[in-house]
Parts: structure tokens; C-alpha cells; sequence
């Protein structure tokens, strides 16, 4: 099935892929669901024809049986079935539930890495992957319900047509210029809604700082609250006006279809009276009709109006989710980490390599040069923005749109296959997740959560992490986080040693530390990367930071510099040189309370 070029009729195609059997209950029941108002207006008629005969003497009570059985049978059909049609659409939602969220999931994970950082895809990401479930499972519903209105008043037109064909042809009149208002304003109200999305993400984020327990610190310290909760309100408000603007839309169109349609539909039976008191039609056949009469405003004023709204809707979101379908992929993104137990690492080398983001004009790297060799640590320094950490995302292969080479090993990087360039290189990064699930997960998921009990239990001695085996309750199977109930928080160096215990479990033979410690004041981030330092043994490092203090035991220092690498050398020969790299020091000295 081809995801991005879905319009409705495909839609409906790939509803009934996925829910086969229910798909075609859903369909059967909705034709013979439409023609139960024309059944009961016939039956009905039917039925007071009679029972008025039977009054007047003229006809014996078993006329009367046939029609009552009928009408019980309405009754049965359009209340058991409905539940049964209620039970059948849980089963079908289920479904489509697992089978939407892997695909998405699978799309989301193959997306090249710019779209992730772009703020505009990030809006049609969160646009299409918000609620798929509702808009997949109601856009079928209101097919449905669309193809059921259009029966049911089709067939009841057809009897109003067989009495008054003018009458008739006047209500198709009428109703063709509703349903084209409410195409025009489902679309406006899809394009509101998107608006609204924005900002309703947006005070989503404000109340979670206002409310979670993370922020509690800070909060009592920084005394935010008041700010921020009139952000929030001033945003709520925001998002408020723009639901009003799509209710009294939505409200409008409907009312204003429903006077006209009611308006007709009165002249309608005023123009029947004639005929009823000439007994050209029936008693019965006036109250059927006239009962069928305004079931049809409430079809072709309101509900049809609403299903029409519904499938605009629908339609502006598929075009969303073709565009999302539509994003460019990065080829074997979502494939897992490959092993080469016969690569050895020898060294990397970035030669004239120049890059600049997608859709920005600025190059963050520009002609930029520089080898390391295996064996040793390497630390990336540098003021904030100066293009550290996009250097790591071009050995880990985030993005392969720059100019010059990057070689690993000689080769160049853009050969290998992506799985075993995964196997060659961990990160843990400034930004690294915090997985609300048991201690031991936290770590084995950096080799695909395969386990090795010595190989854990190893590294969590070295980095001083013993506490979380032996006080916790379970001890590594101990829930840690605010997810589960009984999850035991950390702290944030203890969530970092995780994060690094992750690196050395994973045992790649390129290990790179992207500011993960940021969060730490200076000397404690020193002193956890003194600690990775000596347990790292001779793996080959890379650490990042902009703290220079953190780094002085690493073998050789690049300081990047307007994209390309301004100084290098050990900490000892750069406060020697006195250039850049001195200067930035010795304005940090005092962090670290000691001299150079």
C-alpha cells in the first residue's frame, strides 16, 4: 500500500485492508440501516391505515398483526443492531490502532535527520501523529454515516416524489448550496484547527512546567508561577477564540440550512393538506409522511451538513498526511546496530569538510580539516554554536550533504553501511533519554538488551553506581522514573552515570561524549569525566564541552573556531601558546578553584 498518495476513495480502500470483515459489516448494516426510515414511513402508514379501517369496523384486527411484527422488527433492528454494530467497530478500532502506530512509528524512524531539527516538519509531524486513531477511525465512520444520510434521504425523497414531485425536486435545490457551504467551511475550520494545535502544544508544555515535579526546584527558587500561568491563560485564551471561531461556523452553516430546509418542508405538508382532505392520500400516509418529513431536515440540514464538515476535515488531513508520508527517508535509519567483530579501529579524518543546514544560507563548518588516531581521547571545545556538536552528527552519519570527505579508516564514511556504522559509534548526548523503566534496562538497551550479569555489574562498579543495586528494593530490576507507581527518581548525576554506563555497555570502539554533563555545575561535571576517563581504559574518546576545565586529561584538544579548527594540542601546550584556547580558560579558571 502506497502511504503518501491517499485521497478518500483510497482511504476507504485502506480502512477495509486493514479491517476486512468489519469493514464490510459496517457496509452491509449502513445500506440496510438507510432504508429503514423509508421502511418505517411505509409501515407506518401502513399500520394507522389499517388500525383507523379496524376502528371504524370496517376490517378485521389481523390486518393490523402484519404491520405491528414490522414495526417490532424496526424497532429490534435499529436499536440490537446498532449495539452489535458498536461491538464490531471496538474490534476494527483495535486494529487500526497497532497497525497506525507501526507505521508511523516505522516512518517516523526512517525520517532523514533535518526534518527532526526543521520546526515546520516538526508541526506536520505532530499534526498527523497527534490522534491518527480518531481521525482514521471517524473519517471511516463518516463515510458511513455520509452514504447512510444520503440513502435514508434519497429513499424518503423518493416517497415525498411519488406524492408531490415538485416538493422533492425543491429540497435537492435547496440542500446542493448547504453542502457546499460546509465543504468551504470544514476546510476553513481544518485550517483554524491547525492554529489551534500550535498553540494548544505550546500551554501543553507551560502547564507541564507549571505542574510536574521536575520543575518544583526551580520553580520555588525562580518564583515563575505567576509569569507563566498568565502565559498559559493569555495562550488558553488564544486557543479558546479560535474553537469559538470554528463552533459558530460550524453552527451557523447548520441552522441557517436548518430554517430554510424546516421553511420547506412546512410549505410542503401545507400543500398535502388539500390532497388529504380530498382523501387523494391517507391519514396515515399524511403522519408517516409527515414524521419522515422532519427526519429529513434533520438529515439534510444538520447531520448531512456535519458528515460533509467531517469529510472536509478528513480530506485537508490526508493531504497532511501524504505530505508527512512524503518526507524525505535516510536509507536504513531504522535498522538495528551491526556488530563487525573483525573492524578495528585505527583513525577518522575530516578533510575540507564544509556544511551548512538544510535551508539556511550559513555555513557551520567551512573547509575543516583535522585527523585523530584509535587509542586515544580527543576533546571538541569551543564557545556554544561554533559547530561541535554538528561535527558528531557527520561521524554518526545524521546528515551526509556536505562537501569534502570524512574517512574512517581510510575509507570513506559514506561507504559503510549505516547498521555497522551504528556498531562503530555511541553517543551520549546533552539531550540523552531518560528511560522510565528498570535500572538494568537502562543500561542493556545499549546492545539491543542483550545481557551480561558480570559485563553490568562490572560497569556499574567502575562508575560508582553500586547503590542502585544494593539499596533499591529490587535492586537492578528496581523501576526508576515517574512513569511507573512505585519508580524510584534519581538524580541528575545519577541519570548521566546511566547514560554513560549505556556507552560502555554498547562496547563500541568510537565513544563520544556530547556535553551530557551540561546540567552539572563545572566541578562536578570535572569530576565525572575524571571518573569516565579511568574506566574507559584505552577505548577511543571524544568529549565535548565548552567547560575547559573538564578536559584537561584528554590526549590531544581541537578548539573549533569559526568551522574549521583554530588550535590543537594538549591542555599544557595551548596555555602555553596563549592564543584562544588560554584565553577561554583562564576566564573559566575560577570555576574550578585551581590554576592552570
Amino acid at each position: 500500500m502506497n502511504f503518501h498518495k491517499l485521497n478518500p476513495g483510497k482511504f476507504i480502500l485502506f480502512y477495509i485492508k486493514i479491517n476486512a470483515k468489519q469493514a464490510l459489516f459496517n457496509v452491509v448494516y449502513t445500506i440496510l440501516n438507510a432504508l429503514m426510515p423509508a421502511f418505517e414511513t411505509i409501515v407506518l402508514a401502513n399500520f394507522i391505515n389499517s388500525a383507523i379501517k379496524v376502528f371504524e369496523g370496517k376490517r378485521d384486527y389481523d390486518v393490523v398483526i402484519l404491520p405491528i411484527i414490522l414495526l417490532v422488527f424496526y424497532a429490534f433492528f435499529t436499536n440490537f443492531m446498532l449495539e452489535v454494530s458498536e461491538l464490531v467497530n471496538l474490534k476494527a478500532k483495535n486494529r487500526i490502532t497497532v497497525y497506525l502506530k507501526k507505521i508511523l512509528l516505522d516512518k517516523k524512524s526512517k525520517l532523514e535527520y533535518f526534518h527532526v531539527e526543521n520546526a515546520e516538519d516538526q508541526d506536520l509531524i505532530n499534526r498527523v501523529c497527534f490522534d491518527p486513531i480518531e481521525m482514521f477511525v471517524n473519517g471511516f465512520k463518516n463515510i458511513l454515516t455520509t452514504a447512510y444520510l444520503i440513502i435514508s434521504s434519497m429513499s424518503i425523497l423518493f416517497i415525498i416524489f411519488s406524492i408531490q414531485p415538485l416538493s422533492a425536486i425543491a429540497i435537492i435545490c435547496v440542500t446542493i448550496p448547504l453542502f457546499y457551504i460546509s465543504l468551504k467551511t470544514g476546510r476553513k475550520n481544518y485550517e483554524l484547527s491547525q492554529e489551534d494545535q500550535k498553540i494548544k502544544r505550546q500551554y501543553s508544555y507551560i502547564s507541564e512546567m507549571l505542574m510536574n515535579r521536575e520543575y518544583a526546584d526551580e520553580r520555588s527558587l525562580f518564583l515563575y508561577s505567576d509569569a507563566f500561568s498568565k502565559k498559559y491563560s493569555d495562550m488558553y485564551n488564544d486557543a479558546f477564540k479560535i474553537e469559538s471561531k470554528i463552533e459558530k461556523k460550524r453552527y451557523t452553516n447548520m441552522k441557517s440550512g436548518s430554517l430554510v430546509t424546516l421553511l420547506l418542508i412546512f410549505i410542503i405538508l401545507l400543500i398535502l393538506i388539500p390532497s388529504l382532505r380530498s382523501k387523494t392520500i391517507t391519514i396515515g400516509t399524511f403522519i408517516a409522511l409527515a414524521n419522515a418529513s422532519l427526519s429529513l431536515v434533520q438529515n439534510m440540514s444538520w447531520k448531512l451538513s456535519v458528515a460533509m464538515m467531517e469529510h472536509s476535515k478528513l480530506n485537508e488531513y490526508l493531504k497532511d498526511w501524504n505530505h508527512f508520508f512524503g518526507l524525505s527517508e535516510k536509507n536504513d535509519a531504522d535498522i538495528a546496530a551491526e556488530l563487525d567483530n573483525n573492524f578495528r579501529f585505527e583513525g577518522l579524518e575530516f578533510v575540507d569538510v564544509s556544511f551548512k543546514y538544510p535551508n539556511t544560507d550559513n555555513y557551520i563548518l567551512k573547509n575543516c580539516s583535522f585527523k585523530m588516531q584509535s587509542k586515544k581521547k580527543y576533546a571538541l571545545v569551543g564557545v556554544n554554536g561554533a559547530g561541535k556538536s554538528t561535527i558528531i552528527k557527520l561521524i554518526t552519519g545524521m546528515y551526509n550533504d556536505y562537501s569534502g570527505k570524512i574517512l574512517l579508516n581510510g575509507k570513506d564514511i559514506k561507504e559503510y553501511d549505516y547498521a555497522m556504522l551504528k556498531g562503530i559509534i555511541s553517543v551520549v548526548f546533552q539531550d540523552f533519554c531518560r528511560y522510565e523503566t528498570t535500572v538494568k534496562d537502562n543500561i542493556i538497551v545499549g546492545r539491543n538488551f542483550e545481557y551480561d550479569q558480570g559485563e553490568v555489574k562490572a560497569i556499574i562498579d567502575k562508575l560508582e553506581l553500586t547503590d542502585l543495586n544494593e539499596n533499591l528494593k529490587n535492586g537492578l530490576d528496581t523501576p526508576i522514573g515517574k512513569a511507573i507507581e512505585e519508580g524510584v527518581d534519581l538524580s541528575g548525576g545519577q541519570w548521566q552515570k546511566l547514560a554513560i554506563s549505556r556507552l560502555l555497555y554498547s562496547d563500541a570502539q568510537i565513544n563520544i561524549l556530547d556535553e551530557p554533563t551540561a546540567a552539572l555545575d563545572p566541578i562536578a561535571e570535572s569530576n565525572t569525566y575524571k571518573l569516565f576517563n579511568s574506566v574507559s581504559d584505552k577505548k577511543f574518546v571524544i568529549y565535548i564541552t565548552h567547560r575547559l576545565g573538564a578536559i584537561k586529561m584528554a590526549d590531544e584538544i581541537l578548539l573549533v573556531n569559526d568551522g574549521c579548527i583554530a588550535e590543537k594540542g594538549n591542555h599544557k601546550s595551548l596555555m602555553e601558546a596563549k592564543g584562544i584556547y588560554y584565553n577561554m580558560y583562564s576566564k573559566q579558571r575560577e570555576w574550578y578553584k585551581e590554576n592552570a
